[in-house]
């Protein structure tokens, strides 16, 4: 029900934003050949700039709250980590626009989560205001038609509900001021990813940040992370039984996750299989994975050490592990270099 509510929802914010165009361009082209020319470039302006300042006002929340904003993507621009560094790339302009961080420090999560989820809304809230302002009180035809796309951008990403590309930052300010289980999970999240950034290990992250949190669906993204974050923090612990059953629920949750999480999960499935001598899992995997594995990071190295050390290829082991240690500088992540230290460690010792 609530998705089929966010649905005739978004449909009639996109009708009305037709007609706000067509209401437009109607103005402007009684208005002769120069205010056309204006409002057409103000359209093209209101579709790359509303949702640039969208985005902006999440990364700037973000910087406040200390949280270092690691894939942007607006209109056709993005931002991403690749290897240790941020690249810069074109992209769809129709794909979903997104902005994924990591909290640089724990504590305090829920104000800072809570700045960093209105920082979009109160930057298009902002540009909406101007751009409204500015038409009439200067009556300009390039803001005039960037006044559509604003306006829909901004209530489109109002209300609490959640569409088919995720949750609006309405619904995840709501789940954070009225404590929803999904939310409860994304603040143990963060906490955890800010006490990597602190220097910390999984396992020495206090355990109730990964095991006192309410059961959520399984398609829920948060579940996939915390079988995730679960999976590192057994397998640091030596707990090899359960950081297994951990990887293959996660195995079994392959509908809901991305390709490139399917690959990541085949890949620590590769090392884990590897560990236990079964190879012809390990192989089996490998297939899935192999483009994972092509990838100069010290998880590639330390999952390619582990299946040459269950191959008997000993030199391979070696050459592997000297690659991964001089990656591991590369790792942006102090708690999770540190964590990768340790298993390449054990791997030496084997």
């Amino acid at each position: 029900m609530k998705r089929k509510l966010a649905t005739i929802y978004a449909v009639l914010c996109t009708l009305l934003l037709v007609a706000g165009f067509l209401l437009v361009f109607y103005y402007a082209f009684n208005e002769g050949v120069t205010a056309t020319v204006k409002c057409l470039v103000g359209l093209a302006l209101g579709f790359i700039l509303s949702p640039i300042v969208h985005e902006v006002g999440h990364v700037f929340f973000g910087i406040i709250a200390r949280m270092d904003a690691v894939y942007v993507k607006c209109f056709c621009f993005k931002v991403y980590l690749k290897n240790g560094k941020k690249r810069f790339a074109l992209t769809s302009p129709f794909a979903a626009d997104e902005t994924q961080v990591v909290p640089l420090t724990g504590g305090d999560m829920h104000k800072r989560a809570t700045l960093y989820a209105i920082g979009g809304l109160f930057f298009s809230g902002v540009f909406l205001a101007f751009v409204l302002a500015g038409s009439l009180v200067v009556s300009s035809y390039v803001l005039l038609g960037m006044l559509p796309y604003a306006a829909y951008l901004f209530f489109l990403n109002l209300p609490p509900l959640e569409y088919a590309s995720g949750k609006t930052d309405g619904l995840i300010y709501k789940g954070l001021k009225k404590n929803f289980d999904a939310e409860k999970c994304m603040l143990s999240v963060m906490e955890i990813q800010g006490q990597l950034c602190e220097g910390k290990s999984f396992a020495e992250i206090a355990e109730n940040y990964y095991f006192d949190l309410p059961q959520l669906c399984e398609d829920e993204p948060l579940y996939a992370v915390i079988l995730d974050l679960r999976y590192r923090y057994y397998l640091e612990k030596g707990m090899l039984e359960k950081a297994a059953d951990c990887l293959n629920r996660l195995a079994l949750n392959e509908t809901y996750l991305s390709v490139t999480e399917i690959e990541k999960v085949a890949a620590e499935l590769v090392y884990m299989h590897s560990l236990n001598g079964a190879l012809d899992n390990a192989e089996g995997n490998y297939i899935v994975c192999k483009n994972f594995l092509k990838e100069e990071t010290v998880t590639a190295k330390r999952i390619l050490a582990a299946y040459a050390k269950a191959c008997g290829k000993e030199d391979a082991v070696e050459i592997f592990l000297e690659q991964a240690k001089v990656l591991l500088n590369q790792e942006r992540i102090a708690g999770v270099r540190k964590f990768e230290e340790i298993l390449l460690l054990r791997l030496s010792k084997e």
